[in-house]
């Protein structure tokens, strides 16, 4: 029996959600069968997860779900057997990772949640036991950083909550520091030791304080640079260069400033450059190019082609009408004079006809063909008269035409060159021999007449004014300047970081300045303060890296 068609639908459907239930994906497939191996092996991790897997990639598959519970059961008593002889025995590397892993699967277990606990508790002992408090920031920069050793194998409140009261201690501590290197006048120690409060225990009242001190540090402590520049040089470039430093201020590297800023107590004494010049008057050369440019100049009435055309297509029509027509009018004729054939019986005792000298043997018939087809085709012949006639109509005997001219113009070129040479020397150390070069500032510019008629804007003459080649001349000395100021900032790095490269048994702003400074010529940047934090924490003798929070 045939089922009747309204059941297709319906199986379809069925089908349809067989398949979604089934996880028809391949992420499902991959992970149930990844579930159903490890539970084979025995290994109820791994199958609880890959279980877990499967469900989240198709929800409303009963069986992967249902799984689910059973394996992270099994998988978490299997878990606590594990780790239970090491918790026991303090032995915390071999304790946490099943006991992370149980929570992984269920993060209510009591018993799982309190083994975490208790271990976060025996480690806090420990580091308490081996980083006593004896006041100096050192042990306590140590103690915190064995504390954060294990804090990303501790879920713990109480453990996380441990480390925030040690974190915002140590902030004070440091804020405390910042102070007292602040009013030592100290600025980069000052800064160090606020960005590591910061960094310890973001607060909006220690963020003021941490940008309050960097400007403070870098006004203090950037090295200042003094550009002087002279020699033989035009009166109006001359007074574009009155300020060097200033004009290549945005390109110094980081650490050092100009000095026209002004000067503060305790900066490093000022890098001094001098640049001799002699820049001589431009010289101008003219060029010239003749240019030329089509243009419409007007518009003129001319004979238009096509109206000779379709009056010569009425003409052809009406010559092929006509003689379509006298054509027709001839088969007509024929059609009408000629004489049906007698039939033999009626005429009974007639002479015998005479052959019949026509190869047609109906000639009435194709006459009367032929006016039939000379009808039609005279009828087409008539149409396309008709549009001939309708085409010339509507086709102007004349047309406008764009009449074209050229405009020929000259355009001049202007070239200024500018010979210069120069010498740069620094009062650095570190300097290299003094360096000579020598070339030509060029400018040019051209120049056109307009002419509105053809569309062409005019192009006047744009002189280089004085600062142009005070500028084009410091781009010239600019990698100059930038690669002795970054020497000499190098230099003073290495030679203030031998003065501080022993760590010091009390962490002294002057100490802390030394390390700021180093660290801000050397590289180049401000010290970061988890790298501060590690310097610290390494004076104690401890492996464990304190990090920012």
């Amino acid at each position: 029996m045939r089922s009747p068609p309204s059941s297709l639908p319906r199986f379809a459907s069925l089908a349809a959600l067989m398949l979604v239930s089934s996880g028809c994906n391949s992420a499902y497939r991959e992970a149930f069968a990844r579930a159903k191996d490890a539970a084979l092996r025995g290994d109820n991790l791994t199958a609880a997860r890959s279980y877990r897997d499967a469900c989240r990639a198709s929800p409303d598959d009963a069986e992967a779900c249902g799984r689910v519970p059973v394996f992270s059961v099994k998988a978490t008593d299997q878990a606590l057997q594990n780790s239970r002889p090491a918790c026991a025995a303090g032995d915390l590397d071999q304790c946490l990772p099943p006991l992370l892993d149980a929570r992984d699967l269920m993060p209510d277990h009591p018993e799982v949640n309190a083994q975490l606990a208790a271990a976060g508790q025996l480690h806090a002992e420990r580091c308490a036991a081996q980083w006593k408090d004896d006041g100096q920031v050192a042990t306590a920069v140590a103690g915190f950083a064995c504390l954060q050793s294990r804090g990303h194998q501790l879920p713990v409140n109480a453990y996380h909550e441990l480390l925030a009261s040690r974190a915002l201690s140590l902030s004070s501590r440091f804020a405390s520091l910042a102070t007292t290197a602040r009013a030592q006048g100290t600025e980069g120690a000052a800064s160090v030791l606020w960005n590591t409060a910061q960094c310890l225990a973001p607060a909006e009242a220690t963020h003021a304080q941490v940008q309050q001190s960097r400007d403070s540090f870098l006004a203090q402590s950037a090295i200042p640079v003094v550009a002087e520049l002279g020699g033989r040089i035009p009166a109006q470039v001359a007074h574009g260069l009155a300020s060097p430093c200033l004009s290549l201020a945005s390109g110094l590297p980081f650490g050092s400033r100009c000095a026209e800023s002004g000067t503060l107590p305790g900066q490093p004494a000022p890098l001094q450059i001098r640049v001799d010049a002699l820049i001589q008057r431009a010289v101008e050369t003219v060029s010239e190019e003749i240019n030329s440019l089509r243009y419409v100049s007007g518009t003129r009435q001319v004979r238009n082609p096509r109206h000779d055309e379709a009056r010569e297509r009425v003409g052809s029509t009406e010559r092929a009408l006509r003689a379509t027509e006298k054509a027709l009018a001839a088969k007509e004729a024929e059609c009408k004079g000629a004489k049906p054939d007698a039939h033999d019986a009626t005429c009974v005792g007639c002479p015998s006809k005479p052959p019949n000298p026509s190869p047609n043997p109906n000639p009435s018939g194709t006459a009367c063909d032929d006016a039939k087809r000379l009808l039609t085709e005279r009828d087409n012949r008539a149409r396309e008269r008709q549009a001939a006639g309708r085409d010339l109509d509507n086709t102007p005997e004349t047309v406008v035409e764009d009449v074209y001219d050229t405009f020929t113009y000259p355009v001049l070129t202007h070239h200024w060159t500018t010979p210069f040479q120069f010498t740069l020397e620094t009062n650095s150390a570190s300097a290299q021999l003094p360096v000579r070069e020598s070339g030509e500032l060029r400018f040019a510019d051209a120049e056109h007449v307009g002419f509105r008629p053809a569309g062409l804007a005019a192009d006047p003459l744009d002189v280089p004014p004085a600062q142009a080649y005070s500028d084009a001349f410091l781009s010239r000395i600019a990698p100059h300047v930038f690669s002795a100021v970054q020497r000499e900032t190098q230099m003073r790095g290495a030679a203030r970081r031998a003065t501080c490269a022993s760590l010091p048994a009390e962490w002294s702003p002057s100490w802390v300045q030394c390390w700021a400074e180093a660290s801000l010529w050397e590289r180049g940047s401000e010290p970061p303060p988890d790298e501060f934090l590690r310097l610290v924490a390494s004076s104690t003798g401890t492996m464990d890296q304190p990090r920012c929070r």
